[in-house]
């Protein structure tokens, strides 16, 4: 009992000096005031920055007059206009600023308990100090809002980061953006674009030089206004710039992750090649890259002038189906000569297309008076223009013809047999003509007696006009 009751005195003891010293001595136990400590921007960290292929690292610091003897942060904003009036001063020379977008930084810098300096890291993307370089690339930060009792430096609050670009790449670091083959890039026939039945489409590459890297866009700009000028100079002769609705081009183009090349579509229908054959001009593009979302357009080969030849529309052989009304007519009556022996003729008219019998031919060729030609002893000549439709070997026919005959293409007569024979099997003749190309034609006549008649017909096997026809009136036309 007595060793119980001890236990319990002692502990009521113990307990009576520990509520004693509380009383007492409490505000012994306070911790004394921290030390506050003088904070001061000193910039970037020297020898640790890095680059790779996107980024640069730039460490910069700041020192405390004192270890901290508490752990604290820092407040970090950019302070553009401290650096645009140091540049507009002359305090910095051969320099830019660095764009905001174009820098990342931590909001707080951390100082740790008993440290006297803190880091921080600010990231900026490499394509901005590519594009200025040369030159000095340059953005502050302002310290502000120190916790726990701290306080900037008087004059000390900013970090002033300075990035050499010279020092940190060489020129042939650069990624730079391209046109391949720029200048002048002449698109002939030949394999430098693709034919498909719709028109042709003219690959453009755009190339990057150096190492690939994470996806980006650029844009395509079509400059009209350049065609002009450089045909004012003379630099370009002969070449048209087509209207909007005559091509299509890509205006943006995607470089995927890791590719070093794309490409870009000029489309050009058939058509407007067609409507542009009797100008026989060439057309003309003046692009740029524009926009790049990434890297660094070359101040040169970023541009490129595409001169595509008419030559191109060699590759297209649908039918071209022209505007002609027919071929010049001139009748002679009493005579079987040749009808270029120097006479007047009887009758002069334009004939859509050569293809007469005896049924009402040549009676509806009247003179001015009225006069019908005679049916026997007379002669014809057509002269004018063909428009070939495609390209081939053309086989022209005289084989229904009633006496004689001729048939002249760019002076030269293919078919000569103007006898007073009819229907010769014979009467026909190859000849090679170009797709759009107008050639000369002119075709002879002689009647004897008898029945008449006169069919100029055509077929181009290797073109899939197959089966003899009448050479249409759309194709002929009446140039003296």
């Amino acid at each position: 009992m007595k060793k119980i009751i001890y236990t319990v005195l002692m502990g009521l003891t113990i307990m009576i000096v520990a509520c004693s010293c509380k009383e007492s001595q409490i505000d012994d136990l306070d911790l004394p005031p921290a030390a506050s400590r003088s904070i001061t921007g000193e910039g970037i960290v020297v020898g640790n920055v890095s680059i790779d292929n996107q980024f640069v690292k730039v460490p910069f610091k700041i020192s405390l007059s004192g270890a901290a003897e508490e752990a604290f942060q820092v407040g970090l904003t950019l302070n553009n206009d401290t650096v645009t009036q140091l540049i507009t001063n002359g305090g910095l020379t051969n320099a830019v600023l660095m764009p905001s977008a174009a820098v990342e930084y931590p909001n707080v810098i951390n100082v740790s308990y008993g440290t006297d300096n803190a880091e921080g890291i600010a990231i900026v993307r490499r394509s901005v100090l590519e594009r200025y370089f040369g030159k000095k690339v340059v953005f502050a930060l302002k310290l502000s809002a120190p916790g726990k009792g701290n306080k900037i430096a008087n004059g000390k609050s900013n970090i002033l980061v300075i990035i050499n670009t010279e020092e940190l790449l060489k020129s042939t670091d650069i990624h730079f953006l391209n046109f391949q083959g720029g200048g002048i890039y002449n698109v002939t026939q030949g394999p430098n674009y693709q034919v498909g039945p719709a028109g042709v489409t003219i690959p453009l590459i755009i190339s990057l030089d150096n190492a690939p890297s994470t996806a980006f866009n650029v844009k395509i700009k079509d400059n009209i206004d350049t065609i002009a000028t450089l045909l004012s100079a003379g630099t370009l002769t002969n070449v048209i710039h087509l209207a909007a609705k005559d091509f299509t081009i890509d205006t943006l183009v995607r470089f995927n992750t890791g590719a070093t090349s794309a490409v870009v579509r000029l489309s050009i229908p058939w058509p407007v090649f067609d409507a542009n054959i009797v100008a026989n001009k060439k057309f003309a593009f003046a692009l740029s890259l524009s926009d790049n979302t990434n890297h660094v357009i070359h101040p040169t080969k970023g541009k490129v002038i595409v001169v595509i030849d008419p030559n191109v529309n060699l590759d297209n052989n649908s039918p071209i189906i022209g505007n002609g009304t027919g071929l010049i007519a001139k009748y002679y009556t009493n005579t079987q000569l040749s009808p270029d022996d120097g006479r007047e003729p009887f009758a002069t008219r334009v004939d859509g297309t050569i293809e007469f019998s005896g049924d009402g031919w040549p009676d509806n060729v009247k003179n001015t008076a009225g006069t019908s030609l005679s049916r026997d002893n007379f002669a014809t000549k057509w002269v004018g223009e063909f428009l070939a439709p495609v390209r081939g070997d053309y086989i022209f026919y005289q084989t229904r013809w009633d006496d004689g005959s001729r048939l002249f293409i760019n002076g030269k007569a293919i078919i000569d047999d103007y006898t007073t024979q009819w229907d010769k099997p014979e009467r026909k003749a190859t000849i090679r003509l170009e797709r759009g190309i107008r050639y000369k034609i002119e075709a002879h006549h002689r009647e004897n007696v008898g029945g008449q008649q006169a069919y100029l017909e055509y077929e181009v096997p290797s073109a899939g006009i197959t089966g003899k026809r009448a050479v249409p009136r759309t194709q002929l036309f009446p140039t003296p």
